[in-house]
């Protein structure tokens, strides 16, 4: 298997990982993968193969964007070797960087359902996408002041680019997903978005206007998972990155995640932790290697 460089930005004032990139010669990182809690956005320059993405099969080669929303399983198999670039977005990304422009390129790029993520561009349109990524990487190798915040522009710099072209493109359907795969996705995108107010299974069902039976049945299926364990494992992301983003008291966290109760909050995070939000907090800010997505 050929090395793959990869490299983490994170926020050198809160520790809090804001995305992965990695260089890839090979799909020996895809064979591994098996988390998909997190936004993925990759880059083909050469190479060529096949992506199985909603039980369907599609061809990639060169000169290709492929993205992924959070929750989204798939394959990609190469015919050989290939140069490439994936990014690896934590869900919390686009609300830690609260700028219009990201938040739009959230919904241009990983909103939709029922799209075929491959996006074919031109050797124009890849160079100026890799553009920001290359200054990336250099700003990236240096230690001078600022480099946390002018890596940061390039990222959005990247993601205007990535989002012009997708709607440059419009949307363009993938075959046509069974009833059941349809509102999964559905599922998916309502707890991203309400995941701070709604802790209920009964939330979710009201809104699908379904049965949290049926829910159940579909989260099982796809993540082998209930709808209850897929909205705490979004409040416990969110918290935890909460308790280093800012010095805001435990209450005040909480709040902000929908909890009124602190008590039930900290008895909530431990049973799912096995620590206290306190005990999180005090530990992790004592490591410097808590990058994890």
């Amino acid at each position: 298997m050929s090395e793959q460089l990869k490299i983490e930005l994170v926020n050198p004032q809160t520790n809090v990982l804001a995305f992965r990139l990695i260089q890839l010669k090979d799909d020996q990182y895809f064979k591994s993968l098996k988390s998909y809690n997190c936004y993925k956005i990759i880059l083909i320059r050469k190479g060529s193969g096949k992506l199985t993405f909603d039980m369907a099969k599609y061809d990639f080669s060169e000169n290709c964007l492929i993205r992924f929303p959070i929750y989204q399983p798939f394959q990609i198999e190469a015919d050989g070797p290939i140069d490439g670039v994936l990014l690896q977005f934590h869900p919390d990304f686009f609300w830690n960087h609260k700028y219009d422009m990201e938040l739009t390129s959230k919904q241009v790029l990983f909103k939709s359902i029922g799209e075929i993520p491959l996006i074919k561009v031109s050797k124009e349109e890849m160079s100026k996408l890799m553009h920001p990524l290359d200054h990336l990487l250099l700003e990236l190798n240096n230690d001078s002041i600022g480099r946390y915040d002018i890596a940061i522009s390039w990222v959005k710099i990247f993601m205007i680019y990535a989002s012009r072209i997708k709607m440059e493109r419009g949307i363009i359907h993938s075959e046509p997903l069974s009833e059941v795969h349809y509102t999964f996705r559905e599922l998916v995108n309502a707890v991203e978005e309400h995941f701070h107010h709604k802790h209920r299974p009964a939330d979710y069902a009201k809104l699908l206007n379904l049965t949290v039976k049926t829910l159940n049945r579909m989260a099982n299926q796809y993540l082998g998972k209930t709808v209850g364990d897929m909205i705490s494992d979004r409040i416990i992301t969110q918290a935890k990155h909460e308790l280093y983003l800012n010095n805001n008291p435990i209450k005040g966290i909480a709040i902000e995640l929908g909890f009124h109760d602190v008590s039930y909050f900290s008895r909530f995070f431990k049973a799912r932790t096995t620590v206290s939000p306190e005990q999180y907090r005090k530990s992790l800010r004592g490591n410097s290697n808590e990058t994890a997505v």
